[in-house]
């Protein structure tokens, strides 16, 4: 085969797939010489994040570790040879100010495999490409190219690899001399613009505190609510659903509670408990539920549709590797750039960067602490002047976001070179101040950078002494677990609305998860292991509104989110995620809304605020309609055969009405039938005559049931 321009071939699991020129995308790239292996060809350990934000790029975009989990991510390209010789071997990536610049790229060439360093923050010399060296290749053995985040100080970028001769590394450089890069002619032309560094973050020392036990935990409960006589904990089907529910929002599949009802093992529950913390639905579950907590108070921008799917698989990645709580919420208060590259800056971006808005909403969501009725006016109901809410504000005066039509991931979070804050109907500036006149106030200096101030905040924030941080974590965590907050709404800690219950019992678990590291799993893994977790849940029916004063003997029932629904019914029927295009753009719809996926549908049927007081969420009409109608989750409850669903293959598969009754039960309420339940659904079997019919009138019914959608 001559060496020349060759038809790109890659192996990746057995498969050959090919890239042509005509593939390349069409910002500044012109052509490309060799043989080229896009980033979607490689092969990958760890999460990477797919971006398409910053160009040039190969084809349709370029992967990034998203600068976590160092040393556990890379990236592997195999190439086929086609003669024996020595080649050049390139990386392409896209520069950047936060890229690393110590990214390890082992080459394994015929003479053995080499390393090279790759300072990604220098843009590379050859149109997207830095030549990695020259390197020989024989054409029985594959080239194998894989870059890593070992021990690296910033984002780790692969675009592509490209392997030419020394023929065609000199028609590189030419083109690379005659053709510059539009992007290099318009900076050439541009005064450079200095940028902060990035903060570093840095975690204080927690002093005098303790992790509790789940025995002390439990003793002190008993204490605190002179549980003289407590129930027993609950059979081992109901605590996995409610376990499996609130580690990793859904329920169990019909396999999972099989295995853990033959486990005859005393640590079973233990032992399942950490099996779901180890699950990669962990991260996911809790990064759905803080992005509701975030997302249901944020108001779209015009023509700018909010998709949180980037910050979500962000969170889901930092929660599953269990980064420290306190390092998430600094770097998603210090962050800059395009949200697509750094999904982390959501938080901030999705506001706008408003310093009111984000004033009001990181008091609220990370501290627990309503400053936002402080905004126009002193606080009308508690000692809150308005130049608390102000002070916040201060923080994020020089915070900008440039906000484009239509696509939220090219929101891009800059700084302004100057500017304060100031008090509507005031001429001086207001100093950023955190938390004024509340205890543990700080309040710092004018003229502070933006990056400088929003981490100075961020840091305070975070640090073990703050007397809310860790408290409203806690608060939010025991309320999703136990069913009701230490204070409720959970937004909104008693030192400036109401007292407390069970104060000791809230500052001993926020103790236990500063002296953690902020290690949220650990609050999470505690909490599932107590037994008033785990004994009958309170049926808040037949309850009087009075047993608020002693909430936490057991727990109570709480609804779904609207991602547990919809998990619940992937587990449950195998419910697909139907995601159809968006309408192309026409004269008389510039801006056409996303069409919403299935997903997105139980979202804005069974979504709510999970601020929100549990005696405000009521069931709806719409989320009756939705069960009882919808045409996608219908066509799942087919009992066809060739409809294929799980009801289908059940009845092909179980020809004895009693076991395809309990699977039913189990796949759906992951319970086993009671007898007397048993009985009806046999006795509308032999009513109704045609066994299909009957089994879709039962599945029909347990998913429209209350207990699906309800945490029990």
């Amino acid at each position: 085969m001559p060496i020349g321009r060759f038809v790109i071939t890659v192996l990746a699991l057995n498969l050959a797939s090919y890239v042509s020129i005509a593939a390349i995308h069409a910002g500044e790239l012109s052509s490309l010489r060799g043989i080229v292996v896009d980033d979607e060809a490689a092969e990958y350990t760890g999460q990477w994040l797919q971006s398409s934000k910053l160009r040039p790029f190969v084809s349709k975009g370029y992967h990034h570790d998203q600068n976590t989990g160092q040393g556990t991510k890379t990236a592997r390209f195999t190439l086929k040879i086609p003669a024996d010789g020595e080649y050049h071997v390139l990386l392409g990536y896209k520069a950047s100010g936060n890229r690393a610049s110590n990214v390890p790229v082992a080459i394994k060439a015929a003479n053995g495999t080499q390393t090279v360093h790759v300072n990604q923050q220098k843009t590379p010399k050859y149109i997207g490409f830095h030549d990695l060296g020259i390197f020989k290749f024989q054409a029985d053995q594959d080239a194998i190219i894989v870059v890593s985040n070992l021990k690296t100080d910033g984002y780790v970028i692969v675009d592509a690899v490209q392997i030419v001769t020394a023929t065609e590394f000199k028609l590189v450089q030419e083109d690379a001399a005659k053709k510059p890069t539009k992007v290099a002619k318009k900076k050439a032309k541009e005064k450079p613009i200095p940028l902060e560094p990035m903060p570093i973050f840095q975690r204080e020392k927690a002093q005098s505190f303790t992790q509790l036990t789940v025995q002390q935990l439990d003793a002190m409960l008993a204490q605190q609510l002179g549980d003289n006589n407590p129930r027993d904990i609950v059979e081992g089907e109901t605590f996995l659903r409610r376990a499996t529910l609130d580690l990793v929002g859904r329920q169990p599949t019909v396999g999972e509670l099989e295995a853990f009802n033959a486990n005859d093992s005393s640590a079973k529950r233990t032992e399942a408990i950490e099996r779901l913390l180890s699950s990669n639905d962990y991260g996911r579950n809790w990064a759905n539920y803080w992005s509701d907590v975030i997302g249901y108070r944020q108001q779209q921008p015009q023509l700018t549709f909010h998709n949180y799917g980037p910050f979500k698989e962000w969170l889901g990645g930092q929660l599953n590797t269990n980064q420290q709580w306190d390092q998430i919420v600094f770097n998603m208060l210090t962050s800059r750039g395009m949200v697509g590259e750094h999904p982390e800056g959501t938080f901030i971006a999705f506001h706008q960067a408003n310093p009111n808005k984000l004033a009001g909403e990181t008091g609220r969501v990370f501290l627990g602490v309503k400053v936002h009725c402080a905004e126009c006016h002193d606080h009308p109901f508690i000692d809150m002047p308005t130049e608390t809410f102000h002070g916040m504000a201060a923080f994020f005066a020089r915070t900008e976001a440039k906000i484009p039509h239509n696509d939220s991931s090219l929101i891009e979070l800059t700084s302004k070179a100057d500017g304060e804050h100031k008090v509507p109907g005031k001429k001086e500036d207001m100093q950023p101040v955190a938390l004024l006149g509340i205890p543990g106030e700080a309040t710092y200096e004018l003229g502070l950078p933006d990056l400088r101030r929003r981490a100075t905040l961020a840091q305070w924030m975070v640090h073990p002494q703050n007397p809310f941080f860790a408290r409203a974590y806690v608060n939010r965590i025991w309320d999703r677990m136990m069913g009701r907050g230490f204070f409720n709404p959970v937004d909104d800690l008693g030192e400036l609305a109401e007292d407390p219950i069970l104060a000791d019992i809230h500052q001993a678990l926020a103790e236990h998860f500063v002296a953690s590291g902020f290690d949220h799993k650990s609050v999470v893994r505690l909490i599932a292991n107590l037994q008033a977790y785990q004994r009958p849940i309170e049926d808040k029916s037949t309850q009087p509104v009075t047993t608020d004063i002693q909430p936490f003997a057991l727990a109570t029932t709480k609804k779904l989110r609207g991602d547990e629904v919809f998990d619940s019914l992937v587990t449950a029927i195998q419910l697909p995620n139907i995601a159809p295009e968006t309408a192309k753009p026409t004269d008389a719809i510039r801006f056409p809304v996303p069409p919403m996926s299935t997903r997105e549908l139980v979202n804005a049927a069974f979504g709510y605020d999970p601020s929100f007081r549990d005696d405000l969420l009521v069931r709806s009409m719409k989320q009756a309609m939705f069960m009882m109608n919808n045409t996608q989750l219908q066509k799942q409850i087919n009992s066809a055969p060739e409809s294929n669903t799980y009801l289908a293959k059940l009845l092909v598969t179980e020809s004895d009405d009693k076991a395809v009754t309990t699977n039913l039960y189990r796949a759906v309420l992951a319970r086993s039938p009671t007898e007397k339940e048993l009985v009806i659904v046999l006795t509308h079997l032999k009513q109704v005559g045609e066994r299909g019919a009957a089994f879709e009138d039962t599945l029909w019914s347990l998913i429209n049931s209350a207990e699906f959608t309800t945490r029990r």
